[in-house]
Formats: C-alpha cells, sequence, structure tokens
C-alpha cells in the first residue's frame, strides 16, 4: 500500500500545479505578472532531500517526460532538467548539512535556476520576446514569492511522509 502513496501524492501535485493559478488569487500578484507553480520541482526536491537520490532521478524523468507530453510543445525541455536538478540537489545536500532550512533554500535555488534555464531555452528558440528585466520582474519574482510559500507549507508534512515512505520501504 505505501508504495503507491508517493506515485498517488506526485500525480496529484502535478494535476494541482495547473489548476493553482486558476483557482487561488494571491494578492500580492498584478494582472500583467505572470506566477508559475513549481510544486512538481518542489517536490522532487524533497523527494531527493528526505528519501533517496535513486527515487529523485525516477520521479524526475516521469514527471519531466510527463510535463512535456501534457504542457509544452517541445519534447525534452524538463525531461532533461529535472532529473538534472534532482541530481544537482543531491550533490549539494552531500555538501551541505540537509536540515529544512537548506532544503528550503535548495528547493527556491532549483525554481530559480529551472525559471533561468527555461527562459534561456525559449529565448534560444525564439519562443519568448521578453527582455531580462520584463522576465524577472513579471515572472522570476511573482513565481519565487508563491514557490516560496508553497515550500514553508509543503516541507514538514512532506519530509514527514518521505521519511515515513523510506522506513517502510528500507524495512521490506
Amino acid at each position: 500500500m505505501n508504495r503507491i502513496l508517493l506515485p498517488l501524492l506526485m500525480l496529484f501535485i502535478f494535476i494541482s500545479e495547473s489548476t493553482f493559478v486558476d483557482l487561488i488569487e494571491l494578492p500580492f500578484t498584478s494582472d500583467d505578472q505572470v506566477i508559475i507553480p513549481r510544486f512538481v520541482m518542489l517536490s522532487l526536491v524533497f523527494i531527493t532531500a528526505y528519501h533517496s537520490q535513486k527515487f529523485g532521478l525516477i520521479y524526475g524523468i516521469v514527471f519531466g517526460l510527463l510535463h512535456d507530453i501534457v504542457y509544452t510543445e517541445i519534447l525534452g525541455i524538463y525531461l532533461f532538467a529535472y532529473p538534472l536538478f534532482a541530481y544537482l540537489i543531491s550533490k549539494a545536500l552531500k555538501a551541505l548539512h540537509g536540515n529544512m532550512l537548506v532544503v528550503l533554500f535548495l528547493s527556491l535555488l532549483a525554481v530559480t535556476l529551472l525559471e533561468f534555464y527555461l527562459y534561456g531555452i525559449q529565448m534560444l528558440i525564439g519562443y519568448s520576446h521578453l527582455s531580462f528585466y520584463d522576465f524577472t520582474n513579471l515572472r522570476l519574482l511573482p513565481t519565487l514569492i508563491a514557490n516560496s510559500v508553497g515550500a514553508v507549507i509543503l516541507i514538514y508534512p512532506m519530509s514527514r511522509f518521505l521519511s515515513k515512505i523510506k522506513s517502510d520501504y528500507l524495512d521490506e
């Protein structure tokens, strides 16, 4: 039973990512600002930190491919980014102590790097014509604020849940 809980939770987080913007009105944003929830990225960081690098990479590949298929026109962008950031987070956690504050910082760093990576790819292929100033003010800062609130809300329940799943996984 516990083996199915994590994939179901990740699927729920994946689905809720697309409905978050439509259902929740955030008071600190204007109409021209874009908020992009990166709850899957946050969850991948939490899985990598509190479960294992192997599971972070596997879920990164699966949900990166799923994200590419469902939401983007170009296959491979998220399929490459999610496992790469899970791997980099696992290496950073080996050098740093993995307390909640460090994991929060690394999750926001991962969201920031993901946004810059996506902005760079879109600029490279000519899909986006945002200036760097507009990107940071209209997309990056509101996204970071919303995801930092989400990370603070999610980190404690996710760490407890993932630690329990890891101990159940090791007991089997």
